[in-house]
């Protein structure tokens, strides 16, 4: 985390390539979390509902508490450390102020939203499927553009 330490990071020499590195690989993070959750859970509320609940139909048994609260626990960790990284970046780079610092505010909310919201929809019902998916794609997608906004501010420092 030196990089919170550095005056200007667009023109230390060391710290550009190594944020660019951080900065991409976040972005295949993302990449691989959406596909991840896709093959696990699902991302149609019908897949997730089958993947939560079961399906009779098909012979899909109910996900079991314990390998949802393990994934839970998982994404937790790496939403938490994808999250905070980019935005200690986005915030250096881009600028805390006014409505630039939305998108990092609109990821966090979603990001913590959405253990909770999945929680719920197993537990609670049907109701928290679609929230559950709202959350998990604002995160997703708020992080996918704080990346983006930091390393475009990174590999053009004149702007």
């Amino acid at each position: 985390m030196k990089f919170t330490l550095v005056r200007d990071l667009r023109e230390d020499a060391l710290m550009r390539p190594l944020l660019a590195g951080l900065l991409l690989f976040a972005l295949l993070f993302l990449g691989a979390d959406a596909l991840l959750k896709s093959e696990q859970l699902g991302l149609a509320p019908s897949a997730l509902a089958a993947t939560l609940y079961g399906d009779e139909e098909n012979y899909v048994d109910p996900m079991p508490a314990t390998s949802l609260t393990e994934q839970v626990h998982a994404s937790l960790f790496f939403m938490m450390f994808t999250l905070l990284t980019l935005g200690a970046t986005y915030v250096r780079l881009v600028g805390g102020r006014g409505l630039r610092i939305l998108p990092m505010h609109l990821s966090m909310l979603a990001g913590l939203s959405d253990p909770a919201l999945l929680l719920l929809a197993y537990y609670g019902g049907d109701a928290f499927v679609l929230p559950w998916l709202g959350a998990f794609w604002l995160w997703h997608a708020g992080a996918l553009f704080m990346a983006l906004a930091s390393l475009a501010r990174l590999v053009r420092p004149g702007r």
